[in-house]
């Protein structure tokens, strides 16, 4: 796949990291978290979960039924993601399975695997981060996603399922103006010739008319001007007059009898 005519992009962001103080926390109760469609049930101290964002603190202190049941419900997020981010909020810091370098980094020593799951994962909790306005665990999500993406070169169908699941799963949940979302375009047109026989890739072009605009306005035009095709002059006799007609080599001209 010849990738040369765009520049992969690599964007990079500093993270804050998040310390809990255990003191402040371990006596004030618990919430329960109620998860998925399947209600899965999560314990989570109180104090902890109120202290990480303003938005989770209103789910916590409130005069509605989840306040002084000192229930939360979660019915859109995975059991995966919210176990990710109860891991950060204790530790701060969250791992996800098989945490080893990516494939196709064009290491030839580096442990290969499908990269496009964990890519998942970290997507999900920065979109959840962004939902309930969790800036540090945004930022973590969003580092961990690029430190993974960064080395890779996709060069096959697994690459291009991975990417489009990716976007399509970003384009759902995330506002327009993400970051995420302009960097997930310009990689996809890095990926243009590997994408652009993809039946997955076009049906996504065809049900997400805002990634379409968005990856027009990424890609780049031909590094030199196009000429038109040059007219030929061929003189014909008319009876006794002599005519100069203009045509393209392609299309035929009969002599007028």
């Amino acid at each position: 796949m010849a990738l040369s005519l765009y520049v992969k992009p690599k964007p990079d962001s500093a993270t804050a990291k998040h310390s809990p103080k255990y003191k402040d926390f371990l006596f004030g109760g618990t919430v329960t978290l109620y998860v998925g469609r399947y209600e899965d049930r999560m314990e989570i101290h109180k104090k902890l979960l109120a202290g990480l964002s303003p938005e989770l603190n209103k789910h916590v202190y409130n005069n509605m039924r989840e306040g002084t049941e000192g229930t939360i419900r979660f019915p859109d997020e995975e059991v995966e993601t919210v176990t990710h981010f109860t891991e950060w909020a204790y530790t701060g810091e969250y791992a996800l399975d098989g945490d080893t370098p990516p494939a196709n980094t064009r290491s030839h020593t580096a442990p290969k695997r499908v990269p496009w799951l964990n890519l998942y994962r970290h997507l999900q909790i920065y979109a959840f981060s962004d939902k309930f306005n969790i800036p540090i665990l945004k930022q973590l999500a969003e580092s961990k996603f690029h430190s993974e993406i960064n080395p890779l070169y996709p060069d096959g169908s697994k690459d291009v399922a991975g990417l489009v699941k990716l976007i399509s799963y970003a384009y759902d949940n995330l506002p327009g103006s993400d970051p995420i979302l302009k960097f997930l375009t310009q990689y996809a047109s890095w990926m243009l010739e590997l994408l652009r026989p993809s039946k997955r890739f076009n049906k996504l072009m065809l049900a997400r008319p805002e990634f379409l605009k968005d990856l027009l306005m990424n890609l780049k035009g031909p590094s030199t001007k196009p000429t038109a095709r040059a007219l030929q002059i061929h003189p014909m006799i008319y009876g006794r007059e002599e005519r100069h007609v203009s045509y393209y080599p392609s299309v035929p001209v009969r002599a007028k009898p």
